[in-house]
């Protein structure tokens, strides 16, 4: 698997489709971050909000880094639809824990609030759990669930939409509410998390079990 996941990272950096996402999320922390952020656990809400459709964004990018006839060889050498999805999943979590905890450094480094370590643990928690959220969604949205790019980009917007629409709920809803109102977050957060794994979860059997169907 550590194999399949380095050559699928391989082929994500030679596409550099990566880049859009990343700097799209790059410019928002920066405008999040270039005056006074507020208290320490407000300031990464609206980066954790933000995070979500992002991780979609990039979790699309990773699963159709390759064309469906590579893709097809890919599954064949690996050894099935199984451990191909998996890579992708396994790669795409990857992704929002390195950029979610550069995104909870950020605020340490250009705030002159003093940022406890309880805090910025908290807020790398509320990052990944946004993060986890939006893999799950992006697996959801693409191939091979979703074989066509536009559908694709609809369905996820449309899901997206609806979890901001659902209010204080999980994943995403209490841990922005949680953050806003500093209250209960190890609560809300290991509640969402644990949804947000869920979700993952089933949406990458989902792709696993679609998979042979779609190719």
């Amino acid at each position: 698997m550590t194999a399949l996941v380095r050559y699928l990272l391989a082929d994500v950096l030679r596409t550099q489709r990566y880049l859009p996402p990343l700097l799209a999320f790059a410019a928002v922390l920066a405008m999040f971050n270039a005056g006074d952020a507020g208290p320490p656990l407000s300031a990464y809400a609206g980066p954790s909000a933000f995070f979500y459709p992002v991780a979609v964004w990039l979790t699309i990018v990773i699963a159709t880094a390759e064309d469906p006839v590579r893709r097809a060889v890919t599954v064949t050498t690996a050894g099935g639809w199984g451990r191909a999805q998996g890579a992708v999943t396994a790669l795409s979590c990857l992704a929002v824990t390195v950029v979610a905890a550069f995104a909870a450094l950020v605020p340490v480094l250009t705030q002159s609030r003093p940022y406890p370590l309880t805090t910025i643990a908290s807020g790398f928690a509320a990052l990944l759990v946004c993060g986890l959220t939006g893999v799950g969604v992006g697996v959801l949205c693409t191939r091979p669930i979703i074989t066509q790019h536009g559908w694709s980009v609809l369905t996820a917007a449309a899901l997206i939409l609806l979890t901001f629409l659902f209010g204080q709920t999980p994943p995403i809803g209490n841990v922005l509410g949680a953050l806003g109102h500093e209250t209960n977050l190890a609560q809300n957060l290991a509640i969402s998390g644990t949804a947000a794994g869920f979700l993952v979860a089933a949406a990458t059997l989902a792709a696993r079990t679609l998979g042979p169907r779609r190719n």
